[in-house]
């Protein structure tokens, strides 16, 4: 699978890896666990806690929720959360983001650098036991939709 997906980048720098999935008809996290750095990279489950500070210090991120029929995007701060009952509770005035986060059903986290309507895109996703996207963080794009140099480059040293 690996050469399959290798040669449709080699054929076509700009495809995404949403129209990788398509085009091979394998799961879009087949694709991610395909892929060979520095374009795809894992992030290790037991420093999600980390993750989640590093992402809470910063001024804006964007959090995409796919459902098959709704595709959910919010522009704010990232929620500092807390543990109990079970889950990562989300409960921050600094934000409208807001929820609660079964962090043990996260298996695998990557770290994405795609191209999405012919544009670089950098992105955190976290994925259940089902192999189904929980959500995902997007660096976010100044006023021009350029990456903001600042995000990129911790995003880069993740």
């Amino acid at each position: 699978m690996k050469s399959k997906i290798e040669k449709l980048i080699n054929n076509d720098n700009k495809i995404s890896f949403s129209e990788i999935s398509k085009e091979l008809n394998i799961s879009f996290l087949e694709v991610l666990r395909n892929i060979s750095s520095p374009r795809v990279r894992t992030y290790p489950i037991e420093k999600i806690d980390k993750l989640f500070e590093i992402l809470n210090k910063w001024e804006e991120v964007l959090l995409l929720v796919i459902t098959p029929n709704f595709v959910l995007e919010i522009k704010d701060k990232f929620p500092q959360g807390k543990y109990g009952y079970g889950f990562l509770n989300f409960h921050d005035k600094e934000t409208s983001i807001g929820g609660h986060l079964s962090v043990n059903n996260i298996k695998e986290i990557f770290i994405v650098t795609d191209t999405i309507f012919n544009k670089k895109s950098c992105s955190i996703k976290f994925f259940d036991s089902d192999e189904k996207e929980i959500f995902s963080i997007y660096v976010p794009r100044d006023e021009k939709g350029q990456l903001r140099e600042k995000y990129l480059e911790i995003f880069n040293s993740l």
